[in-house]
């Protein structure tokens, strides 16, 4: 079962930092970050659409520069929002990265971005719009993350030609893992922050964690 550290292992590092990339690089075995884009055109790495909740500016990731992004703190941990490149500087070549899209329009500077790196790299997104656009453009794996658990939603991720679907873990049981397998679909559960749900996952057969902290993965 695949360790993916969820925003860096968020529970335990500044989220979508550098520090919480390195970190999280030592102790998983793919690591997922969310990308944007800001005022001035960079691919940058942030969760929410605004900077309200982690720094001490208001406003929309779209409305700063890379650079004022950079000169943020992120929750006091003395670091900026990074841009996709330094993140992608920063994962060594024996660890994946996950990149969750978080909005459209990225597919092709996100395909260039990650053409001369030395890491495998999945792409992710809630939105099938996005995802369609990336499995049609691009080679790298691609995993619709998913709030329901119907057989509608599995079909929607074949027949988008995924290589995964990610639902939440509270949607996750036997007959989802076994419809999502019988159509070539890898199952990634998301957030886990502690080991007994993890290791009832793993009994499941689920492929992967998107974890907290790595304590889900390792039981340390």
């Amino acid at each position: 079962m695949r360790c993916i550290a969820h925003r860096g292992f968020a529970g335990l590092y500044p989220e979508n930092t550098l520090t919480a990339v390195r970190q999280a690089a030592a102790q998983a075995d793919m690591i997922e970050v969310d990308v944007r884009r800001c005022a001035s055109g960079e691919l940058v790495v942030f969760h929410d659409e605004t900077v309200d909740r982690l720094t001490d500016e208001t406003g929309a990731v779209a409305e700063y520069t890379a650079a004022e992004l950079a000169d943020m703190d992120i929750d006091g941990s003395g670091e900026g929002v990074p841009e996709l490149s330094a993140v992608l500087e920063a994962v060594p070549p024996d660890v994946g990265l996950d990149l969750e899209l978080k909005e459209s329009g990225l597919i092709e500077d996100v395909r260039e971005a990650v053409k001369g790196a030395d890491v495998d790299v999945w792409l992710s997104s809630f939105d099938t719009d996005v995802v369609a656009r990336a499995t049609e453009t691009t080679d790298v794996p691609v995993v619709l993350i998913v709030d329901d658990a119907s057989e509608a939603a599995i079909e929607r991720a074949a027949g988008l030609g995924c290589a995964g679907i990610a639902p939440h873990w509270r949607l996750i049981d036997f007959a989802l893992i076994e419809r999502a397998h019988r159509s070539d679909l890898a199952v990634y559960a998301w957030p886990i922050n502690d080991i007994d749900r993890a290791a009832s996952l793993q009994k499941m057969d689920v492929d992967g964690i998107v974890a907290e902290e790595p304590t889900a993965c390792t039981g340390d």
